[in-house]
């Protein structure tokens, strides 16, 4: 594909707020927008509507299906030469029978980190451990691989210190995400556009897996301070929260930080509660403290004014094995 447009048309596929926003630009802007979601991501929900209730009351064209080889796919998009089709965390994997006789090879995917490097999911949970401040809008096209198709165009950005947690850095990358994406479309829609395609050297590349808070979220309190604080913080919001237990009460921490780095204690203090205040409480790690400001029961209910002196946060080997487990999604949801 050497070239993009002029376009007629939107096809939108996948889910999320971005999909969302796109999808009412179009409509303002008077674009044609159609949008092919997968059951799983029709449930999800925004301001506590679902995606498949918004699309209806917006009176979005839409299809709501779990195989996107379906002769349905292919009679909803209609003729793909004239469509501007983007995948926006999409749920299936598109073999090259569906890019060619669906799309004709013109199916793009937005990828908001840098490729070749971070392919894969797990959306912003990785850079947090990883410490990565480095955003991307990238836009590249679809093959029978995971995110290896050619870059089409990007544009590179850093997160603010502010972003510490996903929800911070969802913010921000679905605001960059909305304008390069809205720009490009409207280029395409006045006239063709040069698609220059860079190859990703596949050297350079690396791939983390999607992840699942439940499954992944349980903290090893082994860790250094920093470490702790990285792992916690990619799995606060909009997450349920990092796992661990409160003596024998199973618990999810949030809103925590490195409040220094310097001090030290014996392997036998990690995880201690050593000062309590009625907002927070001072946790010894290896390496450092922590501060940790949001203690949570299975319920939600908030319980850091239950933590006392000397209570101990730890992490059964059970789970943190579990934890190394690999999540699987499909169309549906979690196998």
């Amino acid at each position: 594909m050497n070239k993009i447009g002029p376009i007629s048309g939107l096809v939108l596929l996948g889910g999320g707020q971005l999909l969302r926003q796109l999808a009412l630009w179009s409509k303002e802007k008077n674009i044609p927008v159609k949008v092919i979601t997968a059951p799983r991501h029709a449930k999800e929900k925004e301001n506590g509507c679902t995606l498949e209730n918004f699309l209806i009351e917006y009176r979005i064209e839409a299809l709501i299906v779990e195989d996107i080889s379906s002769d349905s796919v292919k009679d909803f998009v209609g003729d793909p030469d004239k469509k501007f089709m983007l995948s926006l965390g999409a749920a299936w994997i598109f073999k090259k029978s569906v890019i060619k006789n669906i799309f004709h090879n013109k199916l793009l995917n937005l990828h908001s980190t840098c490729l070749p490097k971070n392919r894969g999911g797990g959306g912003f949970s990785w850079k947090i451990m990883m410490g990565d401040r480095v955003g991307n809008c990238l836009i590249h096209l679809v093959d029978s691989g995971i995110d290896t198709g050619s870059i089409v165009a990007f544009e590179e950005y850093v997160f603010p210190p502010s972003a510490r947690i996903p929800v911070d850095y969802q913010t921000v990358s679905v605001k960059k995400d909305f304008f390069f994406v809205t720009g490009l479309i409207e280029e395409c829609y006045a006239g063709p556009i040069n698609a220059n395609q860079i190859s990703q050297p596949e050297y350079l590349s690396t791939y983390w897996p999607r992840l699942n808070t439940d499954l992944n979220g349980w903290v090893d309190w082994r860790w250094s301070a920093l470490q702790l604080e990285r792992f916690i913080c990619a799995f606060d919001d909009p997450y349920p929260g990092a796992r661990t237990f409160l003596g024998e009460v199973q618990v999810r921490v949030k809103k925590t930080s490195v409040t220094s780095l310097e001090d030290s204690y014996h392997p036998f203090q990690y995880g201690l509660i050593y000062r309590t205040k009625s907002d927070c409480c001072f946790v010894a790690t290896k390496a450092g403290s922590l501060i940790i400001e949001s203690v949570l029961d299975e319920s939600g209910k908030e319980i850091i004014h239950k933590v006392r002196v000397g209570d101990r946060f730890s992490t059964p080997c059970c789970h943190l094995e579990t934890a190394m487990s690999r999540p699987v999604y499909t169309p549906l949801g979690l196998k």
